[in-house]
């Protein structure tokens, strides 16, 4: 097993990932043949010929057998799998869940190892970005300036001079804090 603080050198976390994803991969194959089993069996044709009549007992029982056969062949791989698994971190001395969950954060880069190694390339990006903001802003506003919606706009923001009606110079008048008259 590699030291504590560079990374891993040994080939457990592949080697366990590889059989883990194998072995659902069989579980699942079984599960599949197991249904295409059934599909292709004389219990499913007369199911489904027959519809309100249950197939016969035999039917069942062979449709049954083959499509049980076929999950239990794959559960078992994938217990192979399991197995394989634990022999292999076993081998390296890895002897538990907490020693496999360092051997994994070895296996994984370290936060200063991303930065390092991103950081240069998103660089360029960043610094390209910034600077290609501002011409097309400036662009946008000329087009803006020339159209006529700047006009429109501008017609509809100001504030009609029309004469305020007595309750807006009362409201007014209390949010200023002078005395209020009397009507």
């Amino acid at each position: 097993m590699a030291g504590a603080s560079g990374p891993s050198e040994t080939p457990v976390v592949p080697a366990v990932a590889g059989l883990v994803g194998a072995g659902a991969i069989a579980v699942g194959f079984g599960a599949g043949y197991g249904a295409r089993s059934w599909k292709s069996s004389a219990a499913y044709k007369e199911l489904i010929e027959k519809f309100p009549e249950v197939p016969t007992v035999e039917a069942e029982a062979a449709a049954r057998s083959g499509a049980g056969r076929a999950l239990m062949a794959g559960t078992a791989l994938a217990g192979l799998m399991g197995l394989g698994a634990v022999v292999i971190a076993k081998s390296y001395g890895i002897n538990n869940v907490q020693e496999f969950g360092d051997e994994i954060k070895r296996w994984l880069p370290s936060k200063d190892a991303i930065t390092e190694t991103m950081q240069p390339k998103l660089e360029p990006l960043q610094r390209t970005i910034t600077e290609s903001l501002p011409p097309v802003r400036d662009a946008v506003a000329r087009l803006y300036g020339k159209s006529g919606a700047q006009g429109y706009v501008n017609s509809k923001a100001q504030p009609k001079s029309a004469e305020l009606q007595p309750w807006e110079k009362d409201l007014l008048a209390q949010l200023e804090g002078a005395p209020q008259k009397k009507h």
